[in-house]
């Protein structure tokens, strides 16, 4: 073939390489054309590469320049911004009775906003959230109420900083983080309740063996800042930090067709046992909560959550899921709080062993696709029985059961999808006291009552973005 025709070939062929930037099918035949081309010695190999090549890296460029053109643009020197959210509509009742036959009634109409970016950066990533409400265990603003108490002054909840957290992928299988940061645990809402962050270091490994994957996670996070111990007077004082550190290491393995396990052991213990004095629930025909019930001292407890998931063939798929929690020193827990206690009568009233706390429930799927889609649903249905010195009365659910320990009861929850990215959820649960001869201890929550009984409706429109 002469000079002149394979000039021509070659310039109809990079021709024909320039529309085919645009349509990845047209690049495929055009190499194709151009390897049949050499096969027939109407290009020469050295033509055919150099005519592949360019193609290759027009390829890369396309690529290259569709990724920056559909991320979040924040500066060069980011890979890849996410931005998300979402904005929730409530409509919650609480029913509650005391010990002494006092009853409150609270209905409210609530609101909640989250706002937040996760960002990449070579092996570095973030997550930066805002969210309204100061307190850790809940997001939600009441419709009508305002700072200074006065329905109707228009003044606007805060945002405030709910995560702050820089990571660092270590290698494809150890994370490390740092900051506030998002619980990392496999746990429930009888232990942690799901608006509660970690302050401080978390260290993340999850890798496969076959069809197995395993994870383990630490966590060393400062509780509520630092804490001084003062000695004589105050101005003699050494200063104290208050950790909780936490070793969690699990697994979720397939256990037949259609079949899959998940489980965990979690060790957690509090560094600093005089953190806000001893812990003191009041006894049980008092209607206040206790001297000092917001005490983490001797907390040391294995906890054990675990699920069985079952699919099908179908749309629908079931789960069967527990957790249970011993407080190691529930024993000296209790005989601390004997101690806080004055009167014989009412030392024994406090002499029980109510050191674990364990939960059980079930739960249905309907998800018609691979992805989540309108007219998907689900419902979880479970029971929890939560002894007084089981766990830290400061985490616990501020929902199910009014941030309050030694408590039982049945949790409804379920939820409705309207499209992708909007649903309904109804939840619904009752509980009474478990020891009635101890206060319902705990954070004061919505209800202030050392409860007997307890009844939480709320309903939900939810908007994710």
């Amino acid at each position: 073939m002469n000079y002149k025709l394979r000039s021509l070939v070659a310039a109809s062929l990079t021709g024909a390489l320039m529309l085919g930037v645009a349509q990845q099918a047209s690049a495929d035949s055009t190499t194709d054309i151009v390897n049949a081309l050499v096969a027939k010695g109407v290009l020469t190999e050295e033509e055919g590469a150099l005519l592949t090549k360019g193609r290759e890296m027009e390829s890369v460029s396309q690529a290259k320049a569709m990724k920056k053109a559909s991320k979040l643009k924040v500066s060069d020197a980011i890979d890849n911004a996410e931005l998300y959210g979402d904005i929730r509509v409530r409509v919650e009742q609480r029913n509650g009775e005391d010990v002494a036959g006092k009853e409150q009634d609270r209905t409210r109409d609530r609101y909640k906003l989250t706002l937040g970016v996760k960002t990449e950066s070579g092996n570095f990533y973030t997550d930066l959230a805002l969210a309204m409400g100061q307190h850790g265990r809940s997001d939600n603003a009441t419709f009508g109420s305002a700072s200074g108490g006065s329905n109707g002054s228009n003044t606007k909840e805060a945002a405030y900083i709910k995560r702050a957290m820089v990571g660092y992928k270590a290698t494809d299988w150890l994370a490390l983080e740092a900051g506030r940061v998002a619980n990392p645990l496999y746990t429930t809402q009888m232990v942690w309740d799901s608006d509660l962050t970690f302050e401080g270091l978390v260290e993340k490994a999850n890798f496969k063996v076959g069809d197995n994957k395993f994870f383990l996670t630490g966590v060393q996070s400062q509780y509520l800042g630092d804490t001084r111990k003062y000695g004589g007077t105050a101005t003699t004082a050494d200063s104290i930090s208050n950790w909780i550190m936490a070793f969690q290491a699990g697994a979720e393995v397939p256990l037949a067709d259609g079949v899959k396990g998940k489980a965990a052991l979690t060790y957690t213990t509090y560094s600093n046992n005089d953190r806000a004095g001893k812990f003191v629930p009041a006894i049980g025909s008092a209607t206040t909560l206790g001297t000092n019930v917001v005490g983490t001292n001797n907390l040391r407890t294995i906890e054990i959550p675990a699920e069985l998931n079952f699919s099908t063939s179908g749309p629908l798929s079931y789960s069967l899921f527990g957790d249970y929690v011993k407080n190691l020193d529930g024993n000296d827990r209790r005989d601390a709080a004997v101690a806080g206690i004055s009167g014989a009568a009412n030392k024994a009233k406090l002499d029980s062993n109510d050191d674990s706390a364990w939960l059980l429930g079930v739960g249905i799927n309907y998800k018609a696709g691979p992805k989540v889609a309108k007219g998907d649903w689900s419902a979880k249905l479970w029971y929890q029985d939560v002894g007084v010195y089981a766990v830290d009365p400061n985490a616990v659910d501020s929902d199910f059961m009014d941030s309050k320990v030694n408590m039982k009861g049945v949790v409804l929850k379920t939820q409705y999808n309207l499209q992708e990215n909007v649903f309904i959820n109804f939840a619904a649960g009752h509980a009474t006291n478990k020891n009635d001869k101890i206060s319902t201890a705990g954070v004061a929550g919505d209800l202030g009552y050392n409860l007997k009984s307890y009844d939480l409706y709320q309903l939900d429109l939810t908007y994710r973005f």
